[in-house]
């Protein structure tokens, strides 16, 4: 009986643990693709997988009702977070959350543990009356957020808040668990330069001058300008215009045109930014978010706001390369926040479909990954923000009311690995790592890219043309067909050159022979001429190889 017994209790583990199997397995991947020389969809490895999904519930934000708390603010202050915007990871590793419908700011570390809550801004120097865009005017609510879109936070743990509604920047710095004193405000430039009546500002970062730069959706000429004083500076690095038929008809007929036909035009006009980002190195990278734009969908500015991606910019091809229809309605890639990590991988993150594109410094894709709430439960439902810290990634989903944590395999570790030496030029040295890479995923374009460049570093130009080859890297594969070939003839000059010597003998003896009347007409037409001929030509040939080879080399 206890023998039964024993057996009846292993089976039931034994089922037990098939069962917690299937049901890991169940909840994860979601699909994950890249893309080949064609840019053809396939299916790849996951370079990120999903680690956390953190609520108010795992940050403790209950206690903003909780008198006894210091982080309490009212018995009905909101509990959850209401269409979060943005968020900020600072140079000290501490995240600032902008709950917008809540008009707060919500401060934790990185293991989300509450920090701040920051809903009460004083220190304001004075009312001011702002304009919206129909012309009324209205008073800011100084000493409140209303309606909070974008943050950034510099080293000294100074915040800079794009105040939307109340169409202001807000420099303040945090004084209680609840309160932050406002610095300095910054509001609609008082120029001529700027157009618009309404200061609407989502998005803000600063450089290490305290140069602030701020994105109004109004404005389509760059980011406006400020100084740490507060001045207006200017206008910085504009998008250029997407060239369409429209725009290239519009133009020519400008030139010919009445003042009336070309009033009646409709006016060119690059589209402005949805977001930045900020380096190490203070190089501005921004995204813009209109649907398959390809000027200037994504920029690497230096001080002077030229972009200076290494790619010709019209080359690049940021997000999905197709759109998708779903129930009707199609999709296309919509770029709406970037994040540069500190090792220089270029993050963006598409609103439409929830996924992360990934790129190194170069532009070169890596890794796609993330997903929407059709394709799989718990999907990103409304993505507005991507940050890094670490290896990891952070998704914010403001409808969702979370934020989602990626982090990297150990196939996205190989691919970071081998593409750091990779752009170093060390070759060979990232060879082991891409070979990692292409047992997880054969058709890995970088995996084939990198491979094919250490066996040329090796003189191994037969492997070297074979996965240029595969990944249809012509540039490559010429360089190594013509190092094989020179190669080739280095190998084997002593055999082209006896073979050259018994050529032209065969052929001054088959002439002398024909002079002399040894060989009978009748066989030199058949073919004996034609053979003394052959060997003329093959000698002249190989001749001219060897010259080729040897101007080459």
């Amino acid at each position: 009986m206890k023998l039964k017994r024993i057996i009846a209790v292993l089976i039931a583990a034994a089922l037990s643990l098939t069962f917690m199997c299937a049901t890991v397995s169940a909840v994860d991947p979601y699909t994950t693709y890249n893309y080949d020389a064609w840019w053809n969809a396939i299916p790849s490895q996951a370079g990120y997988e999903v680690i956390q999904t953190v609520t108010y519930r795992d940050i403790g934000l209950e206690r903003v009702r909780d008198p006894s708390s210091e982080f309490f603010i009212s018995e009905t202050e909101n509990v959850n977070f209401s269409d979060m915007k943005d968020f900020f990871i600072s140079p000290k590793g501490e995240m600032y959350i902008v709950d917008t419908g809540n008009n707060r700011i919500v401060k934790t570390d990185m293991d989300f543990n509450l920090l701040a809550v920051y809903k009460n801004f004083p220190g304001s120097t004075s009312k001011h009356i702002v304009v919206d865009d129909q012309g009324n005017e209205m008073e800011v609510d100084a000493d409140n957020l209303k309606a909070p879109y974008g943050i950034f936070v510099d080293e000294d743990d100074v915040m800079y808040i794009a105040d939307r509604d109340n169409q202001r920047i807000v420099k303040c710095v945090g004084e209680t668990a609840t309160s932050a004193r406002i610095l300095q405000e910054y509001y609609k430039p008082e120029t001529p330069l700027y157009e618009s009546q309404s200061f609407y500002c989502t998005k803000v970062l600063v450089d290490s001058a305290k140069n602030v730069y701020v994105i109004c959706p109004a404005v389509n000429k760059g980011a406006i300008m400020f100084s740490d004083s507060g001045s207006f500076v200017g206008f910085y690095g504009a998008n250029r215009v997407e060239v369409t038929a429209e725009v290239i008809r519009n133009k020519l007929w400008r030139k010919i045109a009445s003042e009336e036909q070309i009033a009646s035009l409709t006016k060119s006009t690059p589209v402005e930014y949805a977001n930045f980002d900020i380096d190490d190195e203070g190089f501005i990278y921004t995204v813009t978010e209109v649907a398959n734009a390809s000027t200037d969908a994504v920029k690497k500015m230096n001080p002077a706001g030229y972009n200076i991606l290494e790619r010709t910019a019209d080359n690049n091809q940021f997000g999905d390369q197709i759109s998708v229809t779903y129930n009707g309605t199609t999709y296309a890639t919509r770029l709406t926040d970037i994040a540069v990590s500190d090792d220089h991988f270029i993050n963006i993150l598409d609103y439409t479909s929830g996924r992360v594109f990934q790129y190194d410094e170069r532009c070169n894709q890596l890794l796609i990954f993330g997903f929407d709430q059709e394709e799989q439960r718990g999907g990103f439902s409304n993505p507005n923000a991507i940050e890094t810290w670490g290896d990891n990634i952070y998704v914010l989903d403001g409808r969702n009311a979370d934020i989602t944590v990626f982090g990297m395999t150990e196939f996205g570790s190989y691919v970071h690995r081998a593409i750091a030496l990779h752009n170093q030029g060390l070759y060979e040295e990232a060879y082991d790592l891409w070979k990692e890479v292409l047992k997880r995923d054969g058709s890995f374009y970088m995996g084939l890219v990198g491979v094919s460049k250490a066996l040329y570093n090796q003189d191994d130009y037969k492997g070297a043309m074979k996965y240029s080859k595969l990944a249809f890297y012509s540039d490559e594969y010429d360089k190594a067909f013509e190092a094989n070939r020179q190669e080739g003839l280095r190998n084997n000059f002593t055999l082209y050159v006896v073979v050259i010597i018994i050529l032209v003998v065969i052929y001054f003896v088959i002439k002398i022979l024909q002079k002399k009347g040894k060989i009978p007409r009748r066989l030199i037409a058949t073919g004996v001429g034609k053979i003394a001929d052959g060997c003329k030509n093959l000698a002249v040939s190989v001749v001219d190889k060897v010259k080729k080879g040897g101007k080459g080399k």
